[in-house]
């Protein structure tokens, strides 16, 4: 059997496993559970889960990666500790402010400069192909942490960030494979089985949430490997591939904070009902799996098209500028149908 085969196998099973044991513990010992009548705003479930879903994913994918010997693997575990320190406290009840976790993701992108010394040192264009050091030692950090968060944002229904960030994992292994990356094969293959093994006790039914842990985990995940697609594979990856891939939660996190700042006079980081899939649920499906399942499919043409032209840095252009004006519209009609209702 392959050892790519059996790697999957197993760190998919480790990964179930890990869930009906946490999903156990937290409910006999009352630890990690997401209230269901705690009225934050983004709750839309109103029974208690565990929502320490991350620490499976963390667990099986660092088991993957000593069965492979994959360094870069460890060290990317080893860099998201911050992250992932942040995230487990907020997920265990105690209060981190989201400007620390948003500390924590810069300190976790640092560490990884520090670790491999890897940059995103070209914009794909010719007056930005060598970024100075300063210029892209700053442009990776605050572009991985805000990947990062990103992935927390779209988490609000049951497999939405997961589903999401197993699409966004299978185009990375399939751009890995055909670019004869053994180490990020590797990495992105582990973890797409290792979030699988969530997945599927998370969607539909939610009997296990990612949490702030496994949100931050696999953001930062997916942002360094669209470092590292780039930065390995020079002229045969668009750095704006790896965007039109994330250009999802990515855009969310823009939009809200512009929504926020600009249109309500809020804080930048106040939470709110007023997310795509938060505004979809209330007034298109009423319902938690409909709502992830129509956005997940409503992805599936960008992604393919993104994938088959990843080198060509004008089309992947082309796919961002279409997803934001296809979720500005989408967006608006929205709520113009809420305001036109009231």
């Amino acid at each position: 059997m392959s050892p790519f085969v059996t790697v999957s196998i197993l760190v998919f099973y480790i990964s179930i496993v890990i869930c009906f044991f946490l999903i156990n513990l937290a409910k006999s010992k009352g630890l990690f559970l997401d209230r269901g009548d705690s009225g934050k705003p983004q709750r839309f479930h109103k029974n208690d889960t565990p929502r320490i879903g991350g620490f499976a994913i963390v667990f099986a994918f660092l088991v993957g990666s000593f069965f492979f010997a994959n360094r870069l693997a460890l060290e990317l575990v080893a860099a998201s500790i911050p992250i992932l320190i942040g995230g487990f406290l907020e997920d265990s009840s105690f209060k981190v402010s989201p400007k620390i976790r948003l500390l924590l993701a810069f300190i976790s992108a640092v560490l990884v400069i520090v670790l491999t010394g890897t940059l995103l040192k070209t914009l794909g264009f010719v007056p930005l192909t060598h970024l100075p050091y300063v210029v892209a030692f700053l442009f990776t950090v605050f572009a991985v942490a805000g990947v990062t968060n990103s992935i927390n944002i779209i988490d609000g229904f049951n497999g939405l960030a997961s589903g999401f960030s197993l699409m966004a994992l299978f185009v990375f292994a399939a751009a890995s494979y055909q670019l004869h990356d053994k180490i990020l094969f590797e990495i992105s293959l582990t973890l797409f089985f290792s979030t699988f093994g969530f997945f599927v006790l998370n969607f539909p039914f939610g009997k296990i949430f990612l949490g702030d842990g496994g949100a931050y985990f696999l953001g930062f995940m997916l942002a360094e490997l669209s470092v590292f697609l780039v930065s390995r594979h020079p002229g045969r990856i668009s750095p704006w591939f790896c965007l039109a891939v994330m250009i999802y939660p990515v855009w969310e996190v823009i939009f809200s904070f512009y929504r926020r700042k600009f249109l309500s006079g809020l804080p930048a980081m106040y939470p709110d009902k007023m997310h795509f899939h938060s505004i979809f649920y209330r007034k298109i499906t009423k319902s938690n799996y409909k709502t992830t399942i129509f956005i997940l499919i409503s992805l599936i043409p960008f992604q393919i098209g993104t994938f088959f032209f990843k080198h060509r840095t004008s089309i992947s252009l082309l796919f961002i500028f279409l997803f934001i004006l296809a979720y500005n519209m989408s967006y608006h009609a929205i709520v113009w149908r809420r305001k036109k209702q009231l």
